[in-house]
């Protein structure tokens, strides 16, 4: 017996709402483009689970749309079924144990990424503070210094991996760079080491993720990355900067 018409445009409509649902799951998963080594590898694991959780849901509710349709109540007949089936038991068995595999692989690579600790000729000291930060170049007498009334800019060169020493003169901070996809905490009395291998040109904002005090508001950075040229002659430009405020 064909499916009844009414059916068949109801099934239709049911699809074209998880489609246009799915639609939405892609628009809402787009991230800014990735300017460090580290954030292309986390920019590339969030697109390869988010188009495994996009197959897995569309496989899941067309699976399910076919079943409504196709084993409607007709009678009181019940329909073949498939207990017992060893075949089928061990196909989708088998099928999420190798995708959860597969997704744990890419997350341990790219957290290899991430977590690398390459060679670095350039190495900045940064010290939160309520309420702004101080970068300090090691190996040279370079250092700026940030207040509520001076946004502090830490100049890198492109193409060159920086290591990072984060520490914090007072209470918790939180050094993120959206652009960077990158958060990592400032705890007094700990350091922080990190690199980040920014791959574009360009000024790219930062600011303190963790609530710190009643100014948490003013603790905006930048960091702007130049051709090793610029940097060198950023390092020879003097020292920058306003002296260390504190707060309460």
């Amino acid at each position: 017996m064909p499916p009844a018409p009414g059916t068949v445009k109801k099934a239709g409509r049911q699809l074209l709402l998880a489609l246009l649902a799915l639609l939405a799951l892609l628009v809402a998963g787009c991230a800014p483009a990735p300017v460090t080594t580290e954030a292309r590898a986390a920019h590339n694991a969030y697109n390869i689970f988010l188009i495994a959780a996009a197959v897995v849901f569309s496989v899941v509710a067309v699976w399910l749309l076919w079943s409504v349709v196709a084993y409607r109540r007709r009678n009181d007949e019940l329909p073949r079924q498939t207990e017992g089936n060893n075949k089928l038991e061990l196909l989708w068995t088998g099928l999420p144990l190798a995708l959860v595999l597969f997704l744990f692989v890419v997350t341990i690579r790219a957290q290899h990424t991430v977590l690398a600790d390459p060679p670095a000729k350039v190495t900045v000291d940064i010290t939160a503070f309520q309420w702004s930060w101080q970068f300090d170049y090691e190996g040279t007498d370079m250092q700026v210094v940030g207040d509520r009334n001076h946004v502090p800019e830490m100049v890198v060169p492109v193409g060159v991996p920086i290591h990072m020493k984060l520490r914090s003169a007072d209470v918790v901070h939180s050094f993120y760079v959206p652009r960077a996809m990158f958060k990592r905490q400032a705890i007094p009395g700990i350091t922080n080491d990190f690199e980040m291998n920014f791959q574009r040109v360009g000024l790219y904002h930062g600011q303190c993720a963790q609530y710190c005090g009643v100014s948490h508001a003013d603790m905006l950075f930048r960091i702007k990355v130049v051709s090793q040229d610029q940097y060198e002659r950023f390092l020879t430009s003097g020292r920058g900067g306003a002296p260390t405020g504190g707060g309460t």
